[in-house]
């Protein structure tokens, strides 16, 4: 079942297009991560699915029933049936726990005193609060009030809650915790969700399919896995995770590389072509005889990623074990042990066209 609907949605600000033409579906019970850099549309997004933005063009359908159309319908946000967790929470601070959760069921119709605690009850139960119904904002910590922001966007049981970055203002540790918690919540709750967030590791770990846009655009939207190991574009490879591109020439599902030839994840292509290579999938060991000499060296605890200069003209980077890393100036062989099709992209040979270099400078 489709819970939500975009069509063509379109949003302008005087000559800037903020989102282009985009489409897609959200299905009931899925959380969907919309991933991208600073500027490219997300928050637009989110503001157009919420009601606090008006469409250019296009429309917008919440469990069936258009809530947005562009010179037509346009149904204001406490008529959408959407709940909205926002980055700075957004609780009263002169109310409890339980009550800035109840505040949320107020006004709902039919909804009697005992079923608005039961709700209540319920929800704080599910974000493990309970015992905290009596607290004030100010006596809890971020991750806390975090928590209560969601439980209060649960409690009406919107057909769809939206994330506006709601873990960017907290410490890594906390934020990946809670990241983990709020996936449960959600998927203990049935609950369908539009997450948006820049972090690309949190878009990856918390959604069922992750969308990625760029200047507007979408240009991919898939499973993580899918996403990471297959991008549909350039920008993806490199947005999602780091990526180097080889140039190679393939034929028949394999491309032939300074490293070695290497499988390709389809759809088939023949020719010159561009592999994508990430640091986790380059093996590297010393070798007075390699193609390839250790140019740089950065430490990140258990690993340490080496910057490589082929003898190509090419650079890739490596991820390796911290012991196992190879001193600067040294000679090396490198392979590629991915244990799947690499993506590849078309290239197009100029004659004219200087070295690249895949790596930092």
């Amino acid at each position: 079942m489709t819970v939500l609907r975009l069509a063509g949605v379109t949003r302008r600000y005087g000559d800037v297009v903020a989102v282009d033409d985009l489409s897609l579906d959200v299905h009931d019970g899925e959380v969907l991560a919309v991933v991208g850099p600073s500027g490219c549309g997300k928050t637009t997004l989110l503001q157009a699915i919420a009601g606090l933005t008006r469409l250019d063009a296009g429309r917008i359908e919440l469990d069936g029933a258009i809530v947005a159309e562009a010179g037509g319908t346009f149904l204001p946000p406490e008529q959408r049936r959407v709940g909205v967790v926002f980055q700075d929470h957004a609780l009263f601070p002169h109310l409890t726990v339980a009550e800035n959760v109840e505040f949320g069921l107020s006004g709902k119709g039919g909804l009697g005193r005992r079923e608005r605690v039961a709700r209540r009850h319920e929800v704080l139960e599910l974000v493990q609060l309970a015992h905290l119904a009596d607290r004030y904002p100010h006596e809890l910590s971020g991750g806390e009030q975090q928590r209560v922001a969601l439980a209060r966007a649960l409690a009406p049981r919107p057909a769809l809650v939206l994330f506006d970055e709601p873990f960017s203002s907290l410490d890594p540790n906390l934020r990946g915790d809670l990241r983990r918690q709020t996936a449960r919540v959600l998927r203990q709750d049935g609950a369908t969700a539009v997450f948006v967030t820049h972090d690309r590791e949190e878009a990856l770990s918390i959604g069922d399919r992750v969308a990625v846009l760029h200047d507007g655009h979408l240009e991919q939207v898939d499973a993580p896995p899918v996403v990471f190991h297959t991008p549909a574009t350039r920008f993806v490879a490199s947005f999602v995770g780091e990526a180097d591109l080889l140039d190679g020439v393939a034929t028949a599902g394999r491309a032939r590389t300074v490293v070695g030839d290497l499988e390709l994840a389809g759809p088939a292509l023949e020719g010159p072509v561009e592999v994508m290579v990430r640091p986790h999938e380059v093996v590297v060991s010393p070798d007075p005889a390699g193609a390839a000499v250790v140019r740089d060296r950065e430490f990140r605890g258990g690993l340490v990623q080496v910057v490589l200069d082929l003898d190509s003209g090419e650079r890739l980077r490596a991820d390796l074990h911290h012991d196992r890393a190879p001193v600067l100036g040294t000679r090396v062989a490198v392979h590629v042990d991915a244990g799947h099709g690499l993506a590849s992209f078309p290239r197009e040979v100029r004659s004219d066209e200087p070295v690249r270099s895949t790596a930092p400078a």
